[in-house]
């Protein structure tokens, strides 16, 4: 694929994506009917990132390296996350 139709591709999900977290955030303050919430930007964090890793994961067969890349950060970050997510599900040990 070209560069334009990649960057179309990527702001159009951005786009439903964005749209789709105010939604949901929205509707998170609705059904708390006058409670304020407690660290809801690491709530939100974890909610998102939870299925983007294990997402990311499957569709790099478990390849922590490619999903780094993918994912623009660096492998140990990725062990860290995983590590905190998944226990020791995605992530290997030389044990």
């Amino acid at each position: 694929m070209t560069n334009a139709v990649n960057n179309s591709i990527a702001s159009e999900s951005a786009s439903s994506l964005a749209e789709s977290v105010t939604k949901c955030v929205q509707r998170y303050f609705a059904e708390l009917k006058g409670s304020e919430p407690v660290d809801l930007y690491q709530f939100v964090l974890e909610e998102v990132e939870t299925p983007l890793f294990k997402c990311v994961m499957e569709h790099c067969k478990y390849n922590q390296s490619r999903a780094a890349l993918m994912l623009g950060v660096s492998r140990g970050t990725l062990r860290t996350k995983l590590r905190h997510y998944f226990d020791d599900k995605y992530v290997g040990s030389r044990d």
